[in-house]
């Protein structure tokens, strides 16, 4: 019995470094040809793709489940972060790039989806890059009609961090027949039958959205359409391409934008910065090259220059569709600026043709006044006495006598053209005489006899 036990207990012995061994070596092969790596209850788990690491997942919205992406991903199907899943992609040991396949052109490459649903694109500190990448730019091109990431579950959202890059998709902006996301590249917000209540979210703690294209219209960067919100507290937007609209960030009146941070490049910053809106909407057409918002009155709000770190805006949208501004600095259309500079111009060139006229004016009745002055002073005297005239008749009488017009006469002795006539008709008619000429002949005829 004693032979026994001593053979069971160096087999053991024999048996355990053995087991650890293999288990090592097992675990050295497993991380090396594994995709993903998650830990539960301490204990690391490998994957050969990162969707049954996702569906393994089992985190909370405080202390989401952290995948580490161990190889570079070509995605023929979206990821699908669904109902109740919390979940964190982070690099690990290199660099690491997930690009959209060709088999997957009509759904996004990342889609939080699910209600109460979160996924957090990177975190604080993280030491590799993750790069997102919609294969535009792969050869041969890949032309998407969705989004690269999607956030439209109630009460779902989307965080991204520096170190995180979503790039080069191209979206060909047609209507779809399965997917509803033709009207971003980047990053696209639509909260789940409209629930305005429980909005999808995108914040954006860092990194950078670049070199997306939609050959549609509406946000490249980041596009909210319907109810949603985006928080932009940093990172950088830049070097996406629109045909129409919006460039940098688009919304509707019902999505929300809250911009505390981060920069939006617009057509004043250099060519390998700035987002590019091809052509305009509307008459006069719109631009939005860094960011637009589409409300009812005005038609809308958008800014074509460069959105600054240090500048904060804010947007609430509302269920009316009715949109007003939050606590952030205000931003205005360029075409209502250029129209005030317009109506300040025209306002300064018609008030100082006005002041010249007046001018003018003051000068001409200046002149006027003097020769009519020398010409009431140049008037005859004549001898009225046996017509009974008043004083004003006989002054009248005298100015009727000269070259003045009956305004001119009028200036002379401050009455109107048309009083001049009223007294001009009593004065013949106490002359026995019916007009001007008539006076001439009859005073002058007197003074011949």
């Amino acid at each position: 019995m004693y032979q026994r036990a001593s053979v069971l207990q160096n087999s053991m012995r024999l048996f355990i470094p053995l087991f650890l061994m293999a288990a090592g070596l097992w675990a050295q092969v497993a991380s090396a040809t594994a995709i993903a790596a998650r830990t539960d209850g301490g204990v690391v788990l490998y994957y050969d793709s990162l969707f049954e690491a996702v569906e393994a997942s089992a985190g909370t919205f405080e202390r989401p489940d952290e995948i580490t992406l161990l190889a570079d991903l070509v995605l023929d199907g979206p990821i699908l972060i669904e109902d109740d899943m919390h979940i964190r992609f982070v690099s690990g040991g290199a660099d690491r790039f997930i690009r959209r396949g060709s088999g997957n052109t009509e759904f996004p490459v990342i889609w939080v989806t699910g209600e109460n649903s979160s996924l957090s694109l990177g975190k604080p500190g993280m030491e590799y890059e993750l790069v997102i990448d919609g294969g535009y730019l792969h050869t041969p091109p890949i032309y998407a009609e969705a989004p690269i990431a999607a956030v439209n579950g109630p009460d779902s959202i989307l965080i991204m961090y520096d170190k995180v890059t979503i790039q080069n998709n191209c979206n060909l902006g047609d209507v779809p027949s399965v997917s509803p996301y033709q009207n971003g590249s980047g990053v696209f917000i639509r909260t789940t039958d409209d629930l305005h209540q429980r909005p999808a979210e995108f914040i954006m703690k860092g990194g950078t959205i670049r070199g997306n294209r939609n050959n549609f219209r509406g946000g490249v960067g980041v596009s909210i359409s319907g109810f949603g919100t985006f928080r932009m507290e940093g990172g950088i937007i830049m070097n996406n391409t629109a045909n129409t609209i919006a460039a940098g960030v688009g919304t509707g009146s019902r999505g929300s934008i809250f911009k505390t941070g981060g920069v939006i490049y617009g057509k004043n910053a250099p060519k390998e910065l700035q987002n590019t809106s091809i052509n305009g909407y509307g008459t006069p057409p719109i631009y939005g090259h860094s960011i637009i918002v589409f409300v009812l009155d005005p038609i809308a709000q958008w800014r074509d220059d460069t959105i600054k770190e240090n500048e904060n805006l804010s947007y609430i949208g509302s269920p009316s569709e009715n949109g007003i501004f939050g606590e952030g600095d205000k931003w205005d259309n360029p075409s209502k600026v250029f129209r005030r500079k317009v109506i300040f111009v025209i306002l300064i060139v018609v008030s100082s043709g006005i002041c010249i006229f007046l001018i003018l004016m003051k000068i001409f009745l200046k002149k006027r006044m003097a020769r009519i002055t020398q010409m009431a002073e140049a008037a005859p005297e004549v001898d009225l006495d046996e017509y009974n005239l008043t004083d004003r008749e006989k002054e009248l009488c005298k100015l009727l006598l000269t070259d003045l017009t009956y305004k001119g006469i009028g200036s002379a002795m401050g009455i109107s053209k048309p009083g001049v006539s009223f007294h001009a008709a009593n004065l013949y008619r106490k002359l026995g005489i019916q007009s001007r000429t008539e006076l001439f002949v009859k005073v002058f005829k007197k003074g011949n006899t």
